[in-house]
């Protein structure tokens, strides 16, 4: 299943050079928004805004930022982790499993969803937004998610991309923005 989201990238669409490689989570808000029939401006205003707001920090976006950003425009939005300092591999598994399984709730009530992963789920060093817009479910098993990546300077190589489950879970940072709207 996939849903039908307008794709923007952090390139393409984000006119101010210096921002352009750190604008990914506003393009997954501005995403977000427009997958909810949500009115918002350019990205690049969204990034000025998100700076006003305390958006942004020396690490990148902020979900609690991203989160006021999205109010501010209209949108209900609220963070999850799925993750515990300290935790068992049992715990950190079974969290895990949460996340996921909420991930695709959501993409079944039609909602994409916000992610932490690392940059493009293997650059162990570089931390990233992207936004889940689908599954592959094999029976009732989830056999991986469709997602729009913003770092790309093409829609065909940024827009439905395909992460397998195991490379998935093993590579998102288990934080995620959600959209009540």
């Amino acid at each position: 299943m996939k849903l039908t989201v307008p794709y923007y990238s952090q390139y393409l669409d984000v006119e101010d050079k210096e921002w352009q490689q750190r604008a990914c989570g506003v393009a997954c808000l501005k995403m977000l928004l427009e997958s909810n029939r949500i009115k918002s401006p350019s990205i690049d205003e969204m990034i000025k805004d998100g700076v006003i707001l305390g958006a942004y920090s020396e690490n990148g976006w902020l979900h609690d930022g991203l989160i006021a950003l999205g109010e501010k425009y209209g949108a209900k939005l609220y963070r999850k982790e799925f993750r515990k300092k300290d935790s068992s591999q049992d715990t950190l598994e079974k969290l895990n499993i949460e996340g996921v399984d909420m991930i695709v709730r959501e993409l079944n009530e039609g909602r994409p969803v916000i992610i932490s992963a690392i940059k493009n789920f293997y650059v162990r060093d570089k931390f990233h937004m992207v936004l889940v817009v689908g599954a592959e479910m094999e029976d009732v098993v989830v056999s991986g998610f469709y997602y729009h990546d913003p770092d790309s300077h093409t829609e065909s190589k940024g827009a439905y991309q395909f992460v397998d489950i195991n490379t998935f879970s093993s590579s998102w940072r288990r934080m995620a923005i959600f959209c009540k709207n």
